[in-house]
Formats: C-alpha cells, structure tokens, sequence
C-alpha cells in the first residue's frame, strides 16, 4: 500500500508538473556544470539544431506555479509539510550513481527544490550497478537521475526508449501496449518517422513526439552539459562535432599549417 501510494503521486501529471515547475535548472546549470551547459524541457537536447523543436515553451522557474498545481491535484499542506488527498506526507528518496558526483549534485538541488513545497526528499547515493538494478530489474526505487544518451543525432536510436514496447521505456517497462492514448500517439509518430524519407517530413513527425513528450512528462528534463574541446591555433579544418569522436570524426581532413611567427610550433 505505501509504494501504490507512492506511485500515485507520480502517475498524477499535475504533480509530475509541480515537481518541473519546482526544479531551478538555472542552479543546476551553474552549481553542476559551472555554467557550461544549458536548461533542458524537452528530450532533445539544443546543440541538435537538426532535431530540436524550437517552439517548445521554456517556462520559468515557479514554486507559485508548482503550488497551484498541487493544490488542484487535491494535495494540501499541514503546517510546512506536504500531503496527498489522504493526508498522508509526501516523502521519497532520490537514487543516484555515487560515482558521477555531476547527478548526485543534480540530486541534492532537486532535494533543496522540493523541500520548499513542503516535500521531505531523502538522497540516496548508490553503486551505477545497483542503480541499474534497481531501475531495470527489481524496480526498488522511487526517483532516480539517469541520463538519455545516444551515439546519433537522428531520432531512431531512441526507438527503444520511446516506443511502448522498448527496452529502456522506462516509466512503463515491459508494456504489451500503450498504456496511454498519448504513448500510443509516440508510438505512431515514432514509427511513421522511421519509414519517411524526407527530412522536413520527419522533422513535423518528431517535433509532436518532443510536444507529447514535454506535455506528458514521462521524464523531467534538467540540463545537458556543454562539449568543451580545445585544439591549436595552427590545426586547420578543426571542426568540433556533438558526436563521439566530437574531434576526431574528420581527422584524415586535419593537418598543421606553418606556425605563425614566433609561436615555437613545428610546420
């Protein structure tokens, strides 16, 4: 009864709201990535200027706004703490890989966050393979940082992660069907984009699965970090990429010119 409890806070969208109109990204943008990174609302990230919708809202940071949202969920407040419908306080535990101090400071923000809506959130730092565990296996976890990553630009290698039925589908695993008519939704979208040829023509296609996803909040988004690479000045056709390798994707085109004078470097 107390994890059901639990996990009716969470599949309660306004509350999933509440929770993003909570976190200050900016924060975490700055305390986490020493201000070398950007603010996420969506699932693809801005440096993918192919793919990202531009037209996504970007709202501002409201506890005022997570407030009202939570009191039209039918949550209240008894003195400084938070509670559900039936009254019951709301408090849950945040796991994240002890060994990635970037998300376990994303982790402790978020606590600071949620605590001034009156939520008592407890950090639990584990083992990356407990974490796992935990997420895919015993499902023995209320909140967890994970991060979306992918070795592609293009939208297909997430097919897994947002069709229904995908391997790393995570706020619903293992699914035969959609559990919602707005994951069906993605999942038409995701694979009608699939076999479209023309880029534009994918593009609309994707740009509502990003509108689906923003709107329905399966994931909160936080903050993506910047890709910082340095090279000499005397490297010609250095053109950094988002990819892996992001220097080296084009290195039979790379080459030294003459050094300029006096800099001491090799022709």
């Amino acid at each position: 009864p107390t994890v059901a409890a639990k996990q009716a806070w969470f599949q309660d969208l306004k509350f999933r709201q509440a929770i993003s109109a909570a976190v200050d990204r900016d924060a975490i943008v700055k305390l986490v990535y020493a201000g070398r990174g950007a603010a996420l609302w969506g699932n693809v990230s801005p440096s993918n200027k192919f793919w990202v919708d531009q037209t996504l809202p970007h709202p501002p940071r409201s506890l005022d706004k997570a407030r009202e949202l939570l009191k039209s969920a039918g949550f209240s407040w008894h003195g400084d703490t938070l509670v559900d419908p039936k009254g019951q306080p709301v408090e849950f535990s945040i796991v994240a890989s002890s060994s990635n101090t970037q998300r376990t400071k994303m982790a402790t923000i978020i606590q600071d966050d949620l605590s001034k809506l009156g939520m008592n959130v407890h950090v639990v730092p584990l083992e990356f393979r407990d974490v796992v565990n935990r997420v895919f296996q015993t499902y023995d976890y209320e909140v967890a940082i994970m991060g979306l990553g992918g070795g592609d630009a293009d939208p297909n290698p997430e097919m897994n992660v947002w069709l229904s039925n995908g391997g790393t589908h995570l706020w619903h695993l293992g699914e035969a069907k959609p559990a919602s008519d707005w994951e069906a939704q993605i999942d038409q979208l995701m694979q009608k984009q699939m076999v479209t040829l023309k880029y534009k023509d994918r593009k609309h296609l994707y740009d509502q699965v990003q509108e689906i996803v923003a709107a329905n909040l399966p994931y909160i988004f936080l903050a993506t970090p910047n890709i910082v690479v340095g090279a000499k000045k005397n490297l010609s056709n250095f053109t950094p990429a988002i990819l892996d390798p992001n220097t080296l994707w084009n290195v039979e085109q790379l080459y030294y010119s003459k050094s300029p004078a006096g800099a001491g470097g090799k022709p």
